[in-house]
């Protein structure tokens, strides 16, 4: 017989949600969904499977109609899976993660993120607000774009386009820095492919003016294979560009892009590494198409560590345009990525080096207070991204930092720091620091690769946290030359999730002045089109 367990508060969702464990000849079992689920019934049936035991449950969209509906978190075979249950339609089962390690290792740190002593009051409330400000902010300037992509997030189509006018970037530039309680100064722009606006450098330079300290495009890179271009961005205020990058074969580019690139992207990553502009590669991967590039494209981007500060990988997501279909029975998602790289280069152990963003939180949160001052914590949820970080010497040698340092034990070490209120600002920096430095037990200098301290280290932190710094021309001598590889999986309406939402930190800014979660804007409820028309009709364009 099925039985029913309180839900654990320290999983991260505060509601009363009821918790199924489902025996292997259990009967129907009724579900109790979270207030967060909108439904007029929030009890639903579903029969239980044989061995499948359900570990969460929340909100989401039904694939098929695209109202909301109640999902569980199923554990079976190993795996993890999301079960939509729907009062209209048969339930549906898609698989999250391929290895039920990585689930485990995922909760624990949502429950030290949205459950820790050092987020009190207003501070916990803000990071599990669904309006706080974004941590980056994406605004797209166009859907013309120069590729048709088989894949597509935007489904930029030929007929119908639109570039926004200057005087309507200012505003939603403005609506961020008007964010509270805190503005948001890290901005990406987007589209289709935003280098085609008429007006790019002149968009780049206001947002210099205005005050954002970070300012990065997502780009196919195309015209960055120019040059002169890529140089003019630098001058107008370009940091960095987020770079469309698959894979070290053409071949995978006539799959995923229509058309051979190889050769342009290199020379785009050429070109920046002639200014001091960074970069981030960011490859769409296809189980079956792609995920033998992973080690590949992890060996070219050290061959131009200076410049290269990461790879984020996107695992491919159910939305926009997909004219493509995965050549095996199973989506490629985070799980697989972490184990496949490992694979590929063996640099990695499974789960033990993967930490998900948000567990950076706790250090962000160690900083504010040493400081005085509020500052936005990476605080989205766990499953949202996963990565590792290595440190590359002068001959672009990488090492997993976790093989020198346990990661683990500073970050709730860093969460653990107690800075009196009244304590002046440099007795609060000196105490801070030396809280920090008592830390320096997590460091192996053994094990460490030559020329690398402690303190070293720790200052590394500071081109982590402020971007400036990090492009500073002193900056590999004070702090030291990392890169990391992560992956951010994406929503789609078969793994749509509130509370995924909720703690949602890169958010679209729209032409009226609303502030959307990335996946509700391309997915969930699909606010891209409703926006993109009125774009298009406000344009007067419709060619």
């Amino acid at each position: 017989m099925g039985r029913r367990m309180g839900f654990d508060n320290a999983r991260g969702d505060r509601n009363n949600t009821a918790l199924v464990i489902c025996s292997q000849a259990g009967p129907m079992t009724r579900l109790k969904a979270s207030p967060v689920f909108t439904m007029e019934s929030t009890d639903v049936s579903f029969d239980a499977q044989a061995g499948a035991v359900g570990v969460d449950a929340g909100s989401a969209f039904c694939a098929s109609c695209g109202e909301p509906a109640l999902a569980l978190a199923i554990e079976r075979d190993n795996q993890l899976f999301q079960r939509v249950l729907c009062s209209r339609h048969p339930p549906t089962d898609q698989l999250l993660l391929s290895d039920i390690r990585l689930h485990h290792r995922l909760e624990e740190w949502n429950r030290r993120v949205f459950s820790s002593r050092s987020a009190p009051g207003p501070q916990a409330a803000e990071d599990e607000a669904e309006d706080k400000a974004p941590l980056l902010a994406v605004i797209d300037l166009t859907n013309r774009c120069n590729l048709g992509c088989p894949v597509c997030f935007a489904d930029v189509t030929d007929g119908h386009a639109y570039f926004l006018d200057l005087e309507t970037i200012r505003g939603m530039l403005r609506v961020l820095l008007e964010c509270k309680p805190l503005p948001c100064r890290h901005v990406q722009f987007s589209g289709g492919e935003p280098t085609l606006h008429p007006q790019f450098l002149d968009i780049l330079r206001m947002a210099r003016e205005m005050g954002f300290d970070h300012v990065q495009v997502a780009t196919n890179g195309i015209k960055f294979a120019d040059l002169d271009f890529t140089r003019r961005c630098e001058d107008a205020g370009l940091h960095t560009l987020y770079l469309q990058f698959d894979g070290m074969s053409d071949d995978v580019y006539m799959t995923l892009r229509g058309r051979k690139l190889l050769d342009s992207k290199v020379r785009a990553v050429a070109n920046v590494t002639r200014t001091n502009m960074r970069l981030v590669l960011v490859p769409t991967v296809v189980a079956g198409v792609n995920v033998d590039q992973l080690g590949p494209i992890f060996k070219f981007a050290l061959e131009h560590s200076r410049h290269v500060t990461g790879i984020s990988v996107q695992p491919m997501a159910s939305t926009g345009r997909v004219k493509i279909e995965q050549r095996t029975s199973a989506s490629f998602n985070l799980a697989d990525m972490a184990v496949e790289f490992g694979h590929q280069t063996g640099l990695t152990r499974f789960p033990d080096d993967w930490f998900p963003l948000n567990a950076l939180t706790l250090l962000t949160r160690g900083i504010a207070r040493l400081r005085g001052r509020a500052q936005q914590n990476p605080a989205c949820d766990a499953y949202c991204s996963v990565g590792t970080y290595f440190y590359v010497d002068d001959d672009n040698r990488p090492t997993c930092v976790t093989k020198f340092f346990d990661l683990e034990r500073f970050l709730l070490g860093a969460d653990a720091v107690v800075v009196p209120e009244r304590m002046g600002s440099l007795r609060r920096r000196v105490s801070g620091f030396t809280q920090l430095q008592l830390l320096s037990s997590c460091f192996d200098g053994g094990a460490a690769p030559s020329g690398l301290s402690f303190l070293r280290l720790i200052r590394g932190l500071d081109g982590w946290e402020d971007k400036s710094v990090g492009r500073g021309r002193w900056w590999s001598r004070r702090g030291f030359n990392g890169m990391f590889f992560a992956g951010m999986h994406f929503m789609d309406s078969t793994t749509h999730n509130d509370r995924r939402l909720r703690r949602c930190i890169i958010k679209y800014v729209t032409t009226d002045g609303r502030i959307v979660s990335f996946c509700n804007y391309n997915a969930g409820e699909r606010h891209r089109r409703t926006e993109e028309l009125a774009r298009i009709a406000a344009s007067g364009e419709g060619t």
